[in-house]
Parts: C-alpha cells; structure tokens; sequence
C-alpha cells in the first residue's frame, strides 16, 4: 500500500513539474526534395537541428507545378511556412502584397551581398532585400548523343540548325504510322514555364521583353511566337506539355533534345536504361541566354520575432561557405556564394564548367525589366495568348497583339 502511495505521489508531482520544454517546429515546404537538390536540404536541416536542440524542422515536398500556388494560397490565409524557399521570380510579387520580411537587418552583419553572385541584387525592392538568391540560371541543351549519330545529325551550334536537327529526329519507330520520337521536348502549357520557353526563344533572338518600360515591339514578340509555331507545326514536340511531362519524354528516350538548367543531370540516375549512357549537354545554340535568379529563400512577415531569429539561423546556415560548397559537390549546381565551385565538384559533375559558365555570362532577362512584380500577371496574359496559337485558335500576328493590348491594359505604367 505503501508503495502504491508513493508511485502515485511521484506521479502527481511530475504532472505538477510540467512537462518537458515544447520542442519549437519550423514548417518548411520545397519543391526541390525529389530532385538532385534532395541530398543538400536533408543534410542542411540534419546541420541545423544538431546545432539548435529543441528546435525540429519540417521538411515536405511540394510538387513544383503546385508549388507557388500553394505558398499564395496560404499567404492569403495568413498560414505561411516559417522558411520560405520559391522560384525567385515571385519574390518581387510577395514582396510587393508586403507579407515578406526584408532581411537586411540580419544580411548585413554578413559577407552576404559582397560574396554572392550579382543577381542577389535584384531582390532588392525600395531598397530592402526580400531573398537570398541560391541559384542563377545556367542553362543547357540536354540531348541524347545515341538519337543524333542514328540521324547523322550535329550538335547544333544556331537556332536555324537546333530546328532542322530537331526535324531530322523526329521518327516513327515502330511504324504506326505516329511519331514515338520526337526532336525536341517544348514547354508550351499555360504554366509560367511556358512563358519561360517563350523567353528562351526571345532572349536567344537578344531582346527583352521590356525596356525602358516599353513593351518590345508587337512585330518582334510575333516573330518570335512565330518560331516556336513552326516547331510545333513541324511536329517535331508535342503540344501542351508542361515541365514534368516534357522532362519524361526525353529521359525516357522518346525525345531527342530539350531545353533545361543546371539540375537536369541530376535526373539521369532515374532515367531509362537506354539513356543513361547516351544524356549529354550542350551550350544553348542562342546568341543570348534567359538569366537571372532561379530560386530563393525568404521569411514570412507576419511569424513572432522568435521565429524569425530562427528562420534567419537557417537561412545563415545555407549561406555559409561550407554549405554552398556542399551545394556545388552535392547538387552538382553552381551555387550563389561566387567561388564555391571547387575540384571535388567538378570532377564529381562533369557538366558543371559549361552550367556554370552559363549562370555566370552576360545574359538577357527572362523577367520584365521594372515590372517583376507583375510577373505573374505578364506570365499569365503571355501564355494565354501562346496556348491560343499552339491550340490553332490565333496566328502569332494575332496572339501577339491580344498579348500586347492584355499587357497594357492590365500593368500600370507599361508603355
């Protein structure tokens, strides 16, 4: 009986003790976990939470098609994540609605904004800096080396040759009498992304799409919606695909060519067997090149200034010398700290000197020019309008106008 008394006497004083501290949980969603990038944030957040005990971090996947979605719609909410990671072209955009917090106060006490590539300064708005740029566009043709001596077709080194290469590999294989090879993988959905193959095409011609906040010449954004309607009347993509589709076509080895970043080899290791020792890469056969960011980290305005201290721990952590080096040798990127691609990383990726040379050129921009903060808005009146032509509704004469005449209308101070 004794015993039974002080079982419970301990018991009730442990309750009265309280339990033991709540451990303190960073919510933390990326569309990068399932990529070649994986490795680096699982080891990243493993680094933080050893070095801040009772502090956990959730680390998701978010497919990447949904993920911007996802973030505007729980901003809206008031429920954003604690660690923010998005394409960087939307940072502009949240910063405008005010619902991120400038890092500055913090970015300052570092050599951040004197050791990162030059584009970190474009996340500047009035002033205040709103994201750490992890990652510049570099961009590649990847194609299969196998498809093209089959063809008895060169690498192409001009726009005019990508495009009769792509017809020369285009084939029926089997004989049905419908295409199961085609030339080149577009992205022309009504994603952001089919903006980007837009600019991938009118940055390469060399114009922006803005200057001066003038929008380029109805003529110009026609010649180019042209080209990309000759790709498609040619056969030589299929229409409508948007990023996953487009990158499973060629890693499945039913395309020969497409256009992707620096991440694109880390796709190879699930790709088909038939391709796995065929994938290789080549500089973009444009006198131009679509740059800026490609994706940043940030911090929600609206969390308790605990967090945020916390927040900005992580973001420091990333930022480091030796994670950005881990960065080049996991990732097989080049990272944004200037001068963190070393040996390792170069033998380990053998692409990366032509990604990273890339990422580093003089290059147009794939973002409109004084108007990144209507990205959005330029993205979806562009795509469709772009939807509309590959879909056989519009000429590119046409499209072009009723994208110029969407764009004025709806973004104040566009000439």
């Amino acid at each position: 009986m004794r015993r039974t008394t002080a079982a419970f006497v301990l018991a009730v004083s442990a309750t009265v003790a309280g339990p033991a501290a709540a451990e303190t949980v960073l919510d933390f969603p990326t569309y990068q976990l399932e990529e070649s990038f994986g490795p680096w944030w699982r080891g990243l957040v493993d680094a933080y939470q050893t070095a801040n005990p009772g502090v956990r971090i959730k680390l998701t996947n978010a497919p990447s098609n949904d993920h911007h979605r996802m973030l505007t719609t729980r901003f809206a909410a008031g429920n954003p994540p604690d660690i923010v990671h998005m394409t960087a072209r939307f940072v502009w955009g949240f910063a405008d609605e005010g619902v991120l917090e400038p890092l500055d106060l913090w970015m300052d006490k570092t050599d951040i904004k004197k050791s990162w590539v030059p584009s970190q300064a474009s996340l500047a708005v009035g002033g205040k800096t709103y994201g750490l740029v992890l990652l510049n566009y570099g961009w590649g043709l990847v194609y299969n080396e196998a498809m093209l001596k089959a063809a008895g077709v060169t690498v192409p080194t001009t726009e005019p040759e990508l495009f009769e290469a792509a017809k020369k590999l285009t084939r029926d294989r089997d004989g049905d009498g419908r295409m199961d090879q085609y030339g080149m993988a577009l992205n022309t959905s009504s994603s952001t992304w089919g903006f980007m193959t837009f600019m991938h095409f009118h940055n390469g011609r060399d114009r922006d799409i803005v200057t001066d906040r003038k929008l380029d010449d109805v003529a110009e954004i026609a010649r180019t919606l042209g080209r990309i309607q000759e790709y498609v009347k040619a056969g030589v993509t299929p229409t409508g695909l948007d990023n996953n589709p487009m990158r499973q076509l060629f890693w499945q080895g039913n395309a020969a060519m497409y256009i992707d970043g620096s991440w694109a080899p880390g796709y190879a290791a699930r790709a088909a067997e038939a391709v796995k020792g065929q994938w290789r890469v080549a500089a973009l056969p444009f006198p131009n090149l679509a740059g800026g960011p490609s994706n940043a980290l940030a911090m929600p305005k609206d969390i308790p200034a605990e967090r945020k201290a916390l927040v900005w721990k992580f973001i420091e952590l990333a930022a480091s010398p030796d994670w950005q080096r881990r960065y080049a040798v996991m990732t097989g990127n080049p990272p944004g700290r200037v001068g963190s691609v070393d040996a390792e990383a170069r033998e380990k990726w053998p692409t990366l000197p032509l990604f990273e040379a890339s990422a580093s050129r003089p290059s147009r921009s794939h973002l409109p020019i004084g108007f990144e903060n209507d990205y959005n808005r330029f993205s979806s009146i562009f795509t469709e309008g772009m939807t509309a032509m590959v879909a056989g509704r519009l000429a590119p004469d046409a499209a072009a106008r009723q994208i110029a005449a969407g764009l004025k209308r709806e973004i104040k101070g566009l000439e």
